[in-house]
């Protein structure tokens, strides 16, 4: 599975890890875009990178060998703008399939679909649905796949929800929308992202990632490997963005 970061360079690696479900550190590394620089960027699943510029223009990407261990190999069409008007948001992540959350900076958390498969223009109609509120207090949100979101609030508790629409957009949300606490002293966390699944790779201030598997990311038990503590991934992990392949797992 593909988990994306950018280095100090300005550089886009790709790093693929040959033992997700386990957390065993096996990873190999490439770099497949050298300029890729500051630009916002978040997973769309299956290769999918979806980027933001500055002027707020959200643009496609496709890794053609997300699922391998070589060099670049980019979808012709990568960089092809496919919407405009992005850049008020506070937050844009992306649940898999197609699914783009977006939180406004007023909390109220947005649902699009995107449809197209090579950078064409072509989502799901009544796009930007509101589908929940409250969502701007939290310091990091992960999709999970499945529409399972984990959010990590001021005081370090990580909340569990899940979307029950994440391909159709209704505002439906298990236990009515109230976050189940799942885990607690994830506050030192600078970042936080999915392989789907329940998945969870973690990166602290020092630049060490970890790897926790939630075991209940449909149902939002109390449930983990390892009873909850992470394996580490290695150190080094400085850097501004990192970036899951969002469907590398997936939960039936």
């Amino acid at each position: 599975m593909s988990n994306y970061h950018v280095d100090g360079n300005g550089q886009l690696r790709r790093w693929s890890h040959s033992g997700p479900l386990t957390g065993s550190a096996t990873w190999y590394q490439s770099v497949i875009d050298p300029t890729w620089g500051g630009i916002t960027t978040f997973s769309g699943g299956d290769g999918v990178l979806f980027t933001i510029s500055g002027s707020g223009a959200l643009r496609w990407h496709k890794d053609n060998n997300y699922n391998g261990t070589g060099g670049p190999s980019w979808h012709p069409n990568s960089g092809a703008t496919i919407g405009s008007g992005w850049s008020g948001f506070s937050r844009v992540m992306g649940g898999g399939d197609g699914t783009i959350y977006a939180v406004a900076p007023d909390g109220k958390l947005y649902w699009y679909r995107y449809l197209g498969t090579a950078g064409e223009v072509n989502w799901v109609s009544s796009q930007g649905r509101l589908i929940g509120t409250g969502w701007g207090g939290f310091q990091r949100i992960a999709p999970s796949g499945k529409g399972v979101l984990y959010g990590v609030t001021s005081g370090g508790d990580l909340r569990w929800y899940r979307h029950l629409d994440p391909l159709g957009g209704n505002p439906t949300w298990a236990n009515g929308g109230t976050g189940t606490t799942v885990g607690i002293g994830w506050a030192g966390f600078t970042r936080l992202a999915s392989f789907g699944a329940g998945i969870l790779l973690a990166r602290n201030s020092t630049g060490t990632l970890f790897w926790y598997r939630h075991l209940d990311p449909l149902g939002g038990s109390f449930n983990w490997a390892n009873d909850g503590e992470g394996t580490s991934q290695g150190t080094g992990w400085n850097n501004s963005q990192i970036l899951a392949d969002v469907t590398g797992c997936r939960e039936t």
